[in-house]
Parts: C-alpha cells; structure tokens; sequence
C-alpha cells in the first residue's frame, strides 16, 4: 500500500469515526441530558489519559520529551487550548444547538479557511476555480443558516456561531500542530492535547456536577464517544494529514458530514429541507472540488 493510500484510509477513517461520535453526543444531549461542556470536558481528560498511557508504553519516557524546549511546550500548550480544546467544545456545542448533519457541514468549511490562510503566506490572488470553490461555500452556508431569506435565521444564532467557531478550530487544529506531529509523534502530541485541553476546561465545566440520566445506555455511548470518536478519530486524522498535509487531509475527512447527515436521518429521525440539502450540496462539492482540482 503506497504512502498516500494510507494517508487517504487514514483520513477517511478519522472523518467516519467523529461523524459517529456526533450522532451518539446529540443522542445523550436529547435523551439522556447531558450537556456539551461536560462531554467535551470527560472526552479529553479519558481520553488524554489513554493515549498517553498508550505512547508511554510504546514510548517510555520520550513522551515528555516535548517539555524539555520551551519552543515545543508552548506550541504544544497553544494546541492543547485553541486546537484540541476549542475544536471539541465547538463542535459539540453545534451539535447540541442544532444537528450533528448541520454542525459537521459547517465544520467542513475549515478547508477554505486553510485555503485562504495559503493565499495570505503564499501573497497571492485565488485562482478562478478557488473564486468558484469560496463562493460556493458561502452560497451554501447562507441557504444552511437562512433557507435563502435574507430576513432571518432558520437555525439558533448559537448553532451558526459554534458551527462557525468549530471550522475555524478545526483549521487551526490542521495547520498548527505539523512540526509536534513530525517531531514527537500523533500519540504524545494527541494525548497531551486532550488531557492539557481538558484541565483547562475543568473550573468553567464543574465536572464533578455531573448532569443527566446514567444507565448502561449512556455508559456505553460515553465509551463510545470517547474511544471511536476521539482516540481513534483524532488519532486517524492526524496520521493523515502528517502524511497528506493539512489540505489533503482535512477533505478526504469529509466523509464526516456525510456520516452525520445520513445517521442524522436514519438513528435520530431529523429532518433536512430542500435548502438544507442544497446548501449541503453546495459547501462539500465546493471542497471537494478544491481537493480534485485544486493545487496543493
């Protein structure tokens, strides 16, 4: 199997797994009543502690190796809070205030936002096709948020705002982290990630408030959260852009909304419009677009 095939599986993997991971969040939010901020809260600690326990094993006492430079601690801090911490607590929040479909659409926006992060260091004008590819996503953002009245939202302010918040994380969790993940590896880089991440939430969360219905149920898809929509996917999606880059590999994640939207419709019985579906169509055929023709 070559380099880039594994990349591509790897990539497609991470996106199918937090895709999953949004329907089983959305499910505890409605039916179980928990709350994305103590979710996200648990889902890194656990997690964090995981996947360091995992790397110490392979790894010994190399997985503090990162803490010996104050270059690499702060880029390694900088992540675990705006990448990690951010991009999950945003996420989940949109989820929580409108649909896994919709939230992970607006999420796979991240993909232009790393475009035009590479027209600002590269100092040029977008090409034709990267015209057509910004505004097919914003076409298709609109119709998601308005259904094409200019007038008013058809989804919560608070739904727009995380989903927006959740795409510019999720580009910054491409971009930042590419000399740790080279240099120390996606299971240090990862673990310290979730764990660092979840320590800083701990005084906003009050986790030791713990809201909802427990019952084997919701054990089960807290376990699942945690294992395949965290520790398998993020540790997937970091595999893949390490070997296919940030541009690459942030679209063939884009199975992700498509998992979320069609288990949306089918697990949890929600409903998408025509304008829904059209804006869906329009913000992954434009980044899809950008990953078959586009430059690297």
């Amino acid at each position: 199997m070559s380099r880039n095939t594994k990349g591509i599986i790897f990539s497609v993997i991470g996106g199918a797994c937090w895709g999953l991971s949004g329907i089983m969040g959305k499910y505890l939010f409605d039916e179980k009543g928990l709350n994305a901020m103590w979710l996200v809260n648990i889902r890194l600690l656990l997690g964090g502690c995981f996947m360091l326990l995992l790397a110490f094993c392979l790894r010994k006492q190399r997985i503090f190796d990162v803490w010996k430079r104050k270059e690499t601690a702060g880029k390694q801090l900088i992540f675990s809070i705006f990448g990690m911490g951010a991009c999950q607590l945003s996420y989940f929040l949109a989820v929580q205030y409108s649909n896994p479909g919709t939230a992970t659409v607006l999420q796979y926006i991240a993909p232009v936002l790393i475009l035009l992060f590479n027209l600002a260091v590269e100092k040029r004008l977008p090409q034709i096709l990267e015209i057509v590819v910004l505004t097919a996503v914003v076409i298709g953002v609109f119709l998601l948020s308005t259904h094409g009245n200019i007038h008013g939202l058809v989804m919560t302010r608070q739904a727009l705002f995380w989903g927006l918040i959740a795409a510019l994380t999720c580009a910054f969790y491409s971009i930042q982290p590419k000399s740790l993940l080279e240099t120390f590896g996606s299971l240090e880089t990862l673990g310290w990630g979730m764990l660092l991440g979840g320590i800083f939430l701990i005084p906003f969360v009050k986790i030791w408030k713990v809201p909802g219905i427990w019952d084997i149920q919701t054990f089960a898809l807290m376990a699942g959260v945690i294992s395949i929509g965290t520790v398998i996917a993020f540790g997937c999606y970091l595999q893949g852009i390490l070997i296919l880059g940030s541009v690459k590999g942030s679209i063939f994640g884009c199975v992700e909304p498509l998992v979320a939207t069609i288990f949306s419709v089918i697990l949890l019985k929600q409903k998408f419009q025509g304008m829904d579906v059209l804006g869906i169509a329009c913000i992954l055929t434009g980044v899809t677009a950008l990953a078959v023709f586009g430059r690297k």
